[in-house]
C-alpha cells in the first residue's frame, strides 16, 4: 500500500467520525483519552499501564469492546493445535472459510510472503481449560481454534509449522473477520505487532484501519514500534502513557505536543540540513520530503530561520567541503526565483513548489474546507464558518487566524499535508532536485 493511499485511509477514518460528541475516559488522576476517536495508539515504558488500560476500556465500553492480547492467544492457540495430529484429516469436514481476496493481498503484503494459496478454518475444539476456552467463543457460543494452510513458492505448510509472526496475522485477520457483521464495535489491540519485523508493521496498522473504515469500528491499540508510534504522531493519533513523580499515571497527546513521543524513539543520524524561510516553509519543506521519500526524511533536519536574508547569508557563507559529514541546502519560497543568483561550488540553492510563498499556497486550499476539516479532525460546519469569516485577510493573516482557532500546528502540518497529497509531482520534483544538488 503505497503512501498516498495510507494517507487516504485516515483521512477517510477521520471524516467518518468528524462530528461525533467526544466520550473522555479518565486515565489516572490528571488526564484523560477521548474514546470517540477513530484511532488511538497508546506508547510507554514498562510498566506505564498499558495493557491495564485497555482492560479499563474493555469494561467501560462492555459488549462494545473487543479485547484481543494476541501474543498470549497465538501461544495458547499453538499450544491446542501442536497436541493434535489429525487437523488435517479434521479440517475435510469442514469449510473453507476465506480469506477473501481483500484480506488474501493483506496477509500477503503485512507477512511478506507472496502466497499462491490460503485456508481458513475454524475448528470446534475445546480447550480442556474453560478459562481459555472461554476467550476463543469468539462472536459466537462455540469455542473456534483458528487453523491455517498456506502454500508458498511450492511448500505446503500449517499453523503447527509457522512462526508466531506469521501466525499472529493470520490469527488477528482471522479473528476480525468473526466479527465482520457486528457494528459499532471498538477494537482494543494489545501490541499486534510484537512478533512482526519493522517492515510488516506500517502495512499491519494501515490494513486494520481499512477494516476499522469498512465497518464503521475504531481501534485503540498498544505498541512499542517505532515504526507505528512514528505514523500515529504524524497524524496526532499517539497517546503517550507514562508516570509522574507520585506514582500516578498520566497521558500526554500528540495532538498537543508532537514532540511527546520523542524519548521513545530513535533518531538516526542527522545527515542533512535544510535551510527554509519560516515556519510556513518548515512545514511544507517536511511534507514535500515525506511523502517522496520518508526515509530521507529521517535523516534530515529542517530549520527555519528569519525570511530570504537570512537564507542569503547562509547561502554565501556555509563552506562545502569536498566530503562533508552533513549536506546542506538552501530552500527559498517560491517567490524569490527570479531575485535569487546562484554560484558554482555552493551548497544546493532549492525553491518551494510554484512562484508563490507557502502561506500563499495554503489559503487555496480554503475551496475545499471539507478536506481541510477531515484533516483537522473538525466539523465540516466549524472549519466552513472560520473560512467565511477570514476570507478577506492577506495570506499570512489567514494562515495565523485559522491556526489561532483550531491550533497552529495542528492547521500548519493539515494545510502542508493537504497541498503536498493534491501535489505529488511538486514533491518529486522538489526533493529530486535536492538529491542533484547534494550528488
Amino acid at each position: 500500500m503505497r503512501r498516498a493511499a495510507e494517507n487516504r485511509i485516515w483521512s477517510g477514518l477521520k471524516r467518518t467520525y468528524a462530528n461525533q460528541p467526544t466520550r473522555p475516559f479518565q486515565v489516572g488522576t490528571g488526564s484523560a483519552i477521548d474514546l470517540s476517536h477513530p484511532c488511538i495508539v497508546i506508547g510507554g515504558r514498562n510498566g506505564a499501564g498499558k495493557s491495564r488500560l485497555l482492560r479499563q476500556i474493555s469494561d467501560e465500553l462492555g459488549d462494545d469492546a473487543l479485547l484481543l492480547d494476541l501474543h498470549h492467544l497465538c501461544e495458547q492457540a499453538l499450544i491446542i493445535l501442536r497436541s493434535r495430529h489429525d487437523l488435517d484429516a479434521m479440517v475435510e469436514e469442514y469449510d473453507d472459510l476465506g480469506p477473501n481476496a481483500e484480506r488474501f493481498d493483506d496477509l500477503k503484503r503485512v507477512v511478506g510472503r507472496e502466497y499462491t494459496a490460503i485456508e481458513w478454518y475454524a475448528l470446534e475444539i475445546e480447550p480442556s481449560d474453560q478459562e481459555i476456552a472461554q476467550r476463543f467463543h469468539w462472536s459466537g457460543d462455540q469455542p473456534l481454534v483458528p487453523y491455517f494452510r498456506v502454500e508458498y513458492r511450492g511448500l505446503r505448510y500449517s499453523s503447527r509449522d509457522m512462526g508466531l509472526g506469521e501466525f499472529s496475522v493470520h490469527f488477528l485477520f482471522w479473528i476480525l473477520e468473526q466479527y465482520r457483521d457486528v457494528p459499532n464495535l471498538t477494537l482494543l489491540l494489545d501490541e499486534p505487532d510484537a512478533f512482526l519485523p519493522p517492515v510488516g508493521v506500517s502495512a499491519l496498522l494501515a490494513r486494520v484501519l481499512q477494516i476499522c473504515v469498512n465497518h464503521g469500528w475504531k481501534v485503540v491499540l498498544t505498541t512499542h514500534s517505532e515504526e507505528m508510534i512514528s505514523e500515529a504522531v504524524e497524524q496526532r493519533a499517539f497517546t503517550l502513557l507514562r508516570v509522574d513523580e507520585s506514582g500516578a499515571t498520566v497521558a500526554e497527546h500528540a495532538v498537543n505536543d508532537p514532540n511527546v513521543a520523542d524519548a521513545l524513539l530513535t533518531r538516526p543520524p542527522v545527515e542533512h540540513v535544510i535551510f527554509c524561510e519560516d515556519e510556513s516553509a518548515w512545514y511544507l519543506t517536511n511534507a514535500l520530503i515525506d511523502y517522496s521519500d520518508r526515509q530521507l526524511l529521517r535523516g534530515t533536519a529542517v530549520v527555519w530561520g528569519t525570511g530570504s536574508g537570512y537564507l542569503n547569508r547562509l547561502y554565501e557563507h556555509l563552506p562545502r567541503p569536498p566530503r562533508a559529514d552533513i549536506r546542506f541546502a538552501i530552500a527559498f519560497d517560491g517567490d524569490q526565483r527570479g531575485s535569487f543568483n546562484g554560484r558554482d561550488g555552493r551548497w544546493p540553492a532549492a525553491f518551494l513548489p510554484t512562484d508563490d510563498d507557502p502561506d500563499t499556497l495554503f489559503k487555496t486550499l480554503a475551496a475545499d474546507s471539507a478536506t481541510l476539516a477531515s484533516k483537522l479532525g473538525r466539523s465540516k460546519e466549524d472549519v466552513a464558518r472560520r473560512l467565511d469569516a477570514i476570507e478577506g485577510l492577506d495570506p499570512h493573516d489567514w494562515v495565523n487566524d485559522l491556526g489561532a482557532e483550531f491550533g497552529r500546528v495542528q492547521v500548519l502540518g493539515a494545510l502542508a499535508a493537504m497541498w503536498v497529497e493534491m501535489n505529488p509531482y511538486e514533491a518529486s520534483r522538489f526533493v529530486d532536485g535536492l538529491k542533484a544538488g547534494w550528488s
